[in-house]
C-alpha cells in the first residue's frame, strides 16, 4: 500500500513532507545519542581530542567516497538508497546498545561505528535532495531547500532538551532504544510514498561497473564545465576549513568554559537550533529571494562573523546568543545554495554533483577536524593559560584558563573565513552566477516506487 501517488498531492509537496517528518524524528533521536556519547566520551577523557576525531570520523566517509556515492545514486533507485540509509543507521545505534550493555563500549568503537554512519550519510543527504527535485516543481525548490536544512536545525531545539533531561531517567541505554524506534518510524514513511526516478537512472541501472567510474567523473566534468560552481566550491572548501575549529570544537569550548557542565551545551545547542529553524522555515515560507547568490554569500559571511564572536570571552548569554545567530545565517544560505543547486543541475546527474559538491567541499574541512583537538589541547589551551605565551597578548579577547585557547583559536580562523567570503563575493562571475546560468526545465519522471 502506498499513502501517496503522482503528482496530485499539493504538487509533490505531500509526499515530500510525509517523508520529511520520518526523517525529523531520525534526525531528532540521531543527535539526542550523538550529544549523550559526547558527554560520556568527554566524561571518560576530559579532552577536546577525542571529540573532535569524532567528528573527523563522520566527515571522513563524505571526503572518501562522495563521488563514487553520487554515481551510485544517479543508477540505483533513491528510495532504495533512503530505505538502505536508515536501516543501517539504526542497526548502528543497536550495536552501540550491545556494547554498552555488556560493558564493552569504548572510544574507539565510537571512531569506527560513527566512520561506518558517515558512510551511509554520504548517499542519504544528496539521495534525499534529489529526491526532493523529482517530486516537486521547480518553483518549490526553495521551500524543499528549507525543509531539508531544518531536518538538522529543528531537531537541536528537541534533541539538547531531551539529551539533558532524559539520561537521569532512563540513561544511554534508553537514549539508545528510542533512536532505534526513530529509525524504524523513518522506515516506515518511506515504504509508503512512491518517489519518482529520472529517465536516465530507469535506463542505467543496468550498466556496467566500468561504466560506474566513467559516471563518477561526469560530476568532476561538469563542474569544470561549468566554473562558477568550481569556483564557489573553491571558496566554501577554503571558508570550512577556517570555520571548521567552530563546528569542531564548540561544545568543548563549552564544557571548558563551565566546568564541564552538560547543561550549558544542552542550552546553547538549543538556542542553536532555534536560530537553524528560523532561518530555514524563513525560506521554506516564503522562498529563496530573486538573487540567491546574494542571499548565499551575504548570509554566510555574517554567519561566519558570529562564529568568530563565539569564542570571544563574554560569557555564556553571549555564547548562546552568538550560536543563534550563527546557524540562522547559516540556514538561510544554506537553504537558498541547496535551491540554487536543485534548480541550475540536471535532475539525472543530481546524485554525482551534490555528491562532490560535499567531497570537495568536505575535503579541508576534514584536516580541520584532524587538527583542531591537538591544537586546542597542546598549543592553544596551554597558551591561553594564566601566565601562558599568548595570554597578555589574547587575555583581553579571549579570556584566560580552561576554554580559552579553544575560543582563540576559533575567533582567529573563522575571521579568516570572513574575509575569503567576502573576497568571493566581490568577483562577478559568482555574485552573479544565478542569472548567468539557466535554470534546467522541470525534469519529467518515471514510475516511482
Amino acid at each position: 500500500m502506498r499513502i501517496f501517488r503522482g503528482r496530485t498531492d499539493g504538487d509533490g509537496l505531500g509526499r515530500f513532507v510525509f517523508i520529511w517528518s520520518g526523517q525529523f524524528l531520525s534526525q531528532v533521536g540521531t543527535l539526542m545519542t550523538s550529544l549523550a556519547l559526547i558527554f560520556w566520551a568527554y566524561d571518560l577523557t576530559g579532552r577536546a581530542t577525542e571529540l573532535a576525531l569524532m567528528s573527523f570520523f563522520t566527515l571522513g566517509p563524505r571526503v572518501l567516497f562522495g563521488p563514487l556515492a553520487g554515481a551510485l545514486i544517479d543508477r540505483w533507485r533513491r528510495k532504495t538508497v533512503l530505505l538502505l540509509c536508515d536501516a543501517v543507521a539504526g542497526l548502528v545505534s543497536a550495536l552501540i546498545l550491545v556494547l554498552l550493555v555488556t560493558g564493552s563500549l569504548r572510544i574507539w568503537h565510537l571512531y569506527m561505528l560513527t566512520f561506518f554512519t558517515g558512510l551511509f550519510s554520504v548517499f542519504q543527504q544528496p539521495a534525499f535532495l534529489a529526491s526532493a527535485t523529482m517530486m516537486v516543481p521547480s518553483r518549490h525548490y526553495g521551500r524543499t531547500g528549507g525543509l531539508t536544512l531544518l531536518l538538522t536545525h529543528a531537531s537541536w531545539i528537541l534533541a539538547p532538551a531531551f539529551a539533558g533531561v532524559l539520561p537521569p531517567l532512563i540513561g544511554l541505554k534508553g537514549i539508545l532504544v528510542v533512536d532505534i524506534g526513530t529509525f524504524l518510524f523513518a522506515t516506515l514513511t518511506l515504504a509508503f510514498v512512491s518517489i519518482p526516478d529520472p529517465e536516465r537512472a530507469e535506463a542505467s541501472i543496468h550498466r556496467s561497473a566500468s561504466r560506474l567510474f566513467r559516471d563518477v567523473g561526469e560530476g568532476f566534468r561538469f563542474l569544470l564545465d561549468h566554473r562558477s560552481f568550481l569556483y564557489i566550491l573553491l571558496i566554501f572548501t577554503f571558508t570550512n576549513f577556517f570555520g571548521g575549529a567552530y563546528a569542531t570544537l564548540n561544545r568543548a569550548m563549552i564544557l571548558a568554559r563551565t566546568g564541564g557542565s552538560e547543561t550549558a551545551v544542552v542550552l546553547v545547542q538549543l538556542l542553536i537550533g532555534v536560530g537553524g529553524t528560523a532561518g530555514a522555515l524563513l525560506v521554506s515560507f516564503l522562498g529563496s529571494p530573486k538573487r540567491m547568490m546574494f542571499a548565499i554569500m551575504i548570509g554566510y559571511a555574517i554567519g561566519q562573523l558570529f562564529r568568530a564572536l563565539f569564542g570571544v570571552n563574554l560569557g555564556l548569554p553571549f555564547i548562546a546568543a552568538f550560536g543563534l545567530l550563527t546557524t540562522f545565517f547559516y540556514a538561510y544560505a544554506g537553504s537558498c545554495s541547496n535551491a540554487l543547486w536543485q534548480s541550475k543541475i540536471p535532475p539525472s546527474m543530481q546524485g554525482r554533483v551534490l555528491a562532490t559538491r560535499l567531497a570537495l567541499a568536505g575535503a579541508v574541512s576534514l584536516i580541520t577536524r584532524l587538527i583542531a583537538g591537538p591544537l586546542s589541547d597542546y598549543v592553544f589551551e596551554p597558551a591561553m593559560r594564566v601566565g601562558g605565551s599568548l595570554a597578555s597578548r589574547f587575555g583581553w579577547l579571549a579570556g584566560t584558563g580552561p576554554g580559552a585557547g579553544m575560543g582563540l583559536y576559533m575567533v582567529l580562523s573563522c575571521s579568516v573565513g570572513v574575509c575569503v567570503l567576502l573576497w568571493g563575493f566581490s568577483r562577478r562571475s559568482i555574485r552573479d552566477l544565478d542569472v548567468l546560468i539557466p535554470d534546467h526545465a522541470d525534469p519529467p519522471r518515471t514510475g516511482g516506487t
